[in-house]
């Protein structure tokens, strides 16, 4: 019974950062095209860019504050569901106790103790499920939204910044080499925490105003 109850939240708070697709934007640029990059040209920059998304997820803020917001619930899940389970366990180990000293004044009373226990391990076996299914939605739907919110902002930053054709990432090796002054993960990174830092901070004081 401790090692299933254990189990449920495993995978969840094993996931602490979402793959993200490529970012490729389809945008045209509002500087002109840049001609092809004559042969052993090293002075002409493409207009391609590419970001770490680990580096992206470990450091934006808002991908840490929603990792900390998954971890939680998942804790506070798994914190009600192992005292249901020590309850049953407890109530198990009772009944077998009683079996065991023939505590029971008639089988019948005996056997209605242990439908009764076998209806409830039943049910919290189905309450694990149900646990787990919820985390895992919540968790999609999270995850959904931060990679929304990241190819957004990424798109408005190269907007006001960058004006690439192409923004790509290194996850799953979608880049096999790359020369750093294609780099612009740091760049992004302080972009994303400056526009996330003012938003949060603007909700706090309307919250704060409220009160």
């Amino acid at each position: 019974m401790k090692n299933s109850t254990n189990t449920i939240i495993t995978v969840i708070l094993a996931v602490a950062v979402v793959a993200l697709f490529v970012l490729h934007f389809t945008d045209k640029p509002k500087t002109p095209k840049m001609a092809p990059m004559p042969t052993g040209d090293s002075t002409v920059v493409m207009p391609i860019a590419y970001v770490t998304i680990d580096s992206l997820m470990t450091q934006y803020n808002y991908a840490k504050d929603v990792n900390d917001k998954l971890m939680a619930s998942a804790e506070t899940k798994q914190a009600n569901l192992n005292a249901q389970g020590r309850q049953l366990e407890k109530e198990m180990q009772d009944f077998q106790y009683k079996m065991n000293n023939n505590a029971f004044f008639s089988q019948e009373r005996a056997e209605r103790e242990y439908q009764r226990l076998a209806k409830k391990q039943q049910d919290f076996q189905q309450l694990q499920q149900k646990l787990s299914g919820e985390l895992m939605e919540e968790q999609a739907k999270t995850m959904k939204s931060l990679s929304d919110t990241i190819w957004s902002q990424i798109r408005t930053y190269n907007e006001l910044h960058g004006h690439y054709q192409v923004i790509l990432t290194n996850q799953g090796g979608s880049i096999i080499y790359s020369v750093p002054m294609y780099d612009i993960t740091e760049e992004v990174i302080t972009y994303l925490n400056d526009q996330y830092d003012t938003s949060k901070s603007t909700a706090e004081k309307e919250e704060t105003d409220k009160k």
